[in-house]
C-alpha cells in the first residue's frame, strides 16, 4: 500500500516504519593533533586503518542522506486539498425547484480529529487514525462539509450561516467521520464520511438524519483518497438537501 510504505515519497503518511534500527559502532582511529608527521603517514598506510575509514565514510554518507530526506519531507509546505469549485447545473438535482423558507445552518460540530486540516487515513474500521504528512485540507473537514451543505441548501432559498431566534428552522449538522479507509491488504480504500443532520424549529427537535456514505477511492494515496472524499461528500448535501425538503413541507 503506497502511503504506509513508501520512504520519502509525497504520498508517506504520518507514521513510518522505523527501518534503520542499528547503530553504528565502528569508527577509524584518529591521530592526535600532536603527534609526529611519520606517525600520521605509517598510520594511513595501514590497510586496518584504511578499511576502518571506508566504512566510517560509508555510514556518514548513509546517515547525510537520510537526514537530508527527512528535512525536505518536513521542510517543505503541504499540498493543499480542497471539495472543488461547487454545484454545476449539470449535478443539480430536480428537487432544486422546490423553494423553502429562510432556514438557518451554524457552524458544524465534529470529532476532534475533524476540526484540523489534516487528511486522516486508517486501516479499517478499528485501525487507528493517521495523518499524511505532505497533504492538509484547506480549511478543517467540518468547515468544508458545512459549506457545502450550505452551499446546496442555497439553491433552495435563503440560507442564514448563525443560530436563529424564533420560527427560522435551523439544521444543525455534526460530522462523525471525513477519512480515507484502506482494506487490510492496502489493494483498495474508500473516502468514508459521516454526518449526522437535526432539524430544529424553536426549541423542539423536529427530525434527524444520519448519512454514513463511502465512495471508492480511484487510486490508492492521498489524491485518490481526497477525490473519493469530494464525491462523498456531494452525496450528503444532496441527501440532505431533498430530506430537508420534505421535511419542511410538514
Amino acid at each position: 500500500m503506497q502511503p504506509i510504505f513508501s520512504v520519502c515519497r509525497p504520498q508517506a503518511p504520518l507514521a513510518e516504519p522505523t527501518w534503520l534500527s542499528s547503530t553504528l559502532t565502528t569508527r577509524a582511529p584518529f591521530p592526535s593533533e600532536h603527534r609526529a608527521g611519520s606517525q600520521l603517514v605509517r598510520a594511513l598506510r595501514s590497510p586496518t586503518t584504511w578499511r576502518q575509514g571506508a566504512l566510517v565514510a560509508m555510514a556518514s554518507l548513509l546517515l547525510v542522506l537520510l537526514t537530508g530526506c527527512g528535512t525536505g519531507r518536513s521542510g517543505s509546505a503541504p499540498q493543499q486539498l480542497d471539495l472543488g469549485a461547487g454545484y454545476v447545473d449539470s449535478k443539480v438535482s430536480p428537487v432544486t425547484a422546490v423553494r423553502h423558507p429562510p432556514i438557518a445552518v451554524p457552524a458544524g460540530s465534529a470529532a476532534s480529529l475533524l476540526t484540523e486540516p489534516a487528511v486522516i487515513w486508517r486501516i479499517g474500521d478499528a485501525g487507528q487514525p493517521q495523518a499524511y504528512t505532505t497533504y492538509q485540507w484547506v480549511a478543517p473537514p467540518v468547515r468544508l462539509v458545512t459549506q457545502r451543505v450550505v452551499d446546496r441548501l442555497s439553491l433552495q432559498g435563503p440560507v442564514l450561516q448563525q443560530n436563529a431566534v424564533g420560527d427560522v428552522p435551523q439544521v444543525w449538522l455534526n460530522l462523525q467521520r471525513f477519512e480515507q479507509t484502506f482494506t487490510a491488504d492496502g489493494s483498495s480504500s474508500v473516502g468514508q464520511l459521516t454526518l449526522q443532520a437535526i432539524l430544529v424549529k424553536g426549541t423542539k427537535v423536529i427530525d434527524q438524519k444520519l448519512l454514513d456514505i463511502k465512495v471508492p477511492a480511484p487510486t490508492q494515496d492521498a489524491l485518490g483518497g481526497a477525490q473519493a472524499l469530494r464525491e462523498a461528500t456531494e452525496q450528503a448535501a444532496e441527501q440532505v438537501a431533498q430530506w430537508l425538503t420534505v421535511q419542511l413541507k410538514r
